[in-house]
């Protein structure tokens, strides 16, 4: 890293005089205190999206945490870099949704709907699954500011209540129910597949994934793995649940979409990144695979949360694909078409800048509103009756199910197709 080096070298000179004019060198000790925040600002501008953006900072500044000091040279723009802590990160390992009162019985009341648990978690271990209704920590009632209580903290005493229905009023009620005990949020494995079945539906065979992210390094294998299963089932349409997946390598959602298209695309860009320039950063290619479910119809389910690299997928496949059968079913996503890359530095933390803009096969764009579904559904339309993840009951994946069977969607769901 030439430009890195004279960096350093520059600032150092620069500032030497005054560390020994007071009658003692104290080169090393500046050297030992600021090199982590010299190290973030010659990494930045060398690899950041924004990095014309970037000036000088003030000596004083080379002093501040390195957190800080990263956050400090990040555009307004920028809405997606993120600095990664010595401190692996904690959690209790559950996604939530916080809203008043669904059924109004007590309209002031705040209550968090679970929606997803991760197996192995502090959430998982206490047995919470989602579709649990939770109404108070510690004896406290839930605001709408308790997002950040319920993702990470101590351990704790979650109330739960569940709605039950009275015939003769024709309404839901609250009924009290156990009281959960978490322990302390910690750190676990993040498994990127949590969920993979198939179902016999008519006459149809239909093989289901549910994809949380794209980040394990076996990720590869073992969707191949599925696939392979799948073939071998006689599996006729595939269902790729992204609805939650935010993150994850372009390696591994590279191959996942080559083994989604025709071979005879092997070779032509899946994607390409840009600087803010339009000059090309980097362009990944489909590449051959030893395993392709090209000739069945793909259903990705998506929704508030499918943001990134997962959008990437969907659009890229779905252009790729124009002649063949892809649909998208769920909400419209978030609509992130920067990718963030994890730099690892070498004192213990790690930098996730945005690098380049998405285009994704037809070398348009990423739309930064967000994919937009062919079938819409709200995924708590029916915040009565929230199924397991890979139940053939819950919604999502029986709303996918009947438009499958059916090819359109039932009557009662907004279609448009």
């Amino acid at each position: 890293m030439k430009n890195r080096n004279i960096h350093i070298q520059i600032f150092i000179y620069l500032t030497l005089f005054s560390f020994i004019s007071c009658g003692e060198d104290r080169t090393h000790e500046y050297i030992e205190k600021t090199q982590e925040n010299q190290w973030i600002y010659d990494t930045m501008k060398e690899v950041y999206l924004w990095k014309d953006d970037i000036k000088e900072p003030e000596r004083s500044k080379y002093f501040t945490q390195a957190s800080k000091f990263f956050s400090s040279l990040l555009s307004k723009n920028d809405k997606a870099s993120f600095f990664t802590d010595t401190i692996v990160s904690h959690d209790y390992g559950m996604s939530i949704a916080l809203m008043r009162d669904p059924i109004a019985e007590k309209p002031s009341r705040v209550y968090a709907l679970v929606l997803f648990v991760e197996p192995g978690s502090p959430a998982g271990i206490a047995g919470i699954e989602r579709g649990t209704w939770i109404s108070a920590v510690n004896g406290k009632q839930l605001s709408t500011s308790s997002q950040k209580t319920l993702l990470q903290g101590d351990a704790a005493k979650l109330a739960t209540e569940y709605m039950d229905f009275d015939d003769e009023t024709g309404k839901y009620f609250w009924v009290e129910s156990d009281t959960i005990e978490i322990s302390a949020s910690t750190s676990y494995d993040k498994r990127d597949i949590t969920v993979n079945e198939i179902y016999n539906v008519r006459d149809k065979k239909v093989g289901y994934m549910l994809c949380n992210n794209f980040n394990e390094d076996d990720f590869v294998d073992r969707t191949s793995a599925i696939f392979e299963e799948f073939i071998a089932q006689n599996v006729t349409d595939i269902i790729i649940d992204l609805r939650y997946n935010t993150s994850g390598k372009i390696s591994n959602i590279t191959s996942l979409a080559s083994m989604l298209v025709p071979s005879e695309l092997t070779g032509t860009p899946f994607c390409k990144l840009k600087d803010n320039n339009g000059n090309i950063r980097a362009t990944h290619n489909y590449t051959a695979q030893e395993v392709s479910v090209a000739d069945k119809k793909i259903y990705f389910i998506i929704g508030k949360s499918t943001q990134g690299v997962a959008e990437l997928l969907v659009n890229s496949v779905n252009t790729s694909r124009d002649m063949y059968d892809v649909f998208v079913i769920g909400e419209k996503s978030t609509g992130v078409n920067i990718i963030v890359e994890e730099i690892k530095s070498p004192y213990g933390f790690a930098i996730n800048p945005a690098t380049a803009i998405a285009y994704s096969a037809n070398g348009e764009i990423m739309p930064g509103e967000g994919v937009k579904p062919d079938y819409e559904f709200d995924e708590l339309a029916q915040k009565n009756s929230i199924y397991p993840l890979g139940s053939e009951q819950e919604y999502l994946l029986y709303n996918t199910l009947y438009i499958i069977v059916n090819g359109t969607a039932p009557e009662n769901n907004s279609a448009n197709q």
